[in-house]
């Protein structure tokens, strides 16, 4: 079993614990939640112990590997699911996965649109809104930027482009000055 590794270190900041109060909440070795949280297998115990302390189920520790041999879809499906979620982060490539999901939408709505006029077209761009924005906020958050950048898109075509410039940004670490600035 392996431990979905992003879910584990988001739990372990939203309530703002190091890796080595985790590890003593938890009676773990530190050096196992390092490990944990770059992706390693989990045994059932470290996982019983860690969904106590963490206070969630088990289960929604773990990986779900349903998708695992199809990375662009398993983007696209999760993309989908956080459709509404605001908080958290997504990778670059899964947001660019869930872009092309939503380009493909809209150019069925489009295709569908040429016979039956323009409501299908309009149906899904409404479909597609919030989960675009969702996913921006995201995506804006993973590299390092206020999601309020996302209104910068409201400026005609110039404003577009910069948002899709701040989307291409790569994941942005916490670097120790950050640490340091927050306490």
């Amino acid at each position: 079993m392996h431990v979905n590794s992003t879910r584990l270190r988001e739990l372990r900041l939203a309530r703002q614990w190091s890796q080595e109060q985790l590890a003593i909440l938890s009676g773990l070795n530190l050096r196992t939640i390092q490990r944990l949280e770059s992706g390693a297998k989990i045994s059932n115990e470290s996982l019983r112990a860690l969904a106590s302390v963490l206070e969630v189920p088990a289960e929604s520790l773990l990986v779900n590997d349903t998708f695992s041999g199809l990375p662009a879809i398993k983007a696209m499906r999760e993309g989908m699911l956080l459709s509404l979620e605001f908080t958290g982060k997504t990778r670059r490539a899964d947001f660019w996965w869930f872009a092309l999901a939503v380009i493909m939408i809209l150019a069925f709505a489009s295709i569908f649109a040429e016979y039956l006029g323009p409501l299908p077209l309009q149906i899904a761009s409404l479909l597609v809104l919030l989960p675009w924005v969702a996913a921006c906020t995201r995506r804006l958050r993973d590299a390092g930027f206020n999601p309020w950048w996302q209104l910068i898109s409201l400026a005609p075509v110039g404003g577009i482009l910069v948002l899709l410039y701040l989307l291409t940004y790569p994941t942005r670490t916490p670097d120790l000055t950050d640490s340091v600035a927050s306490e």
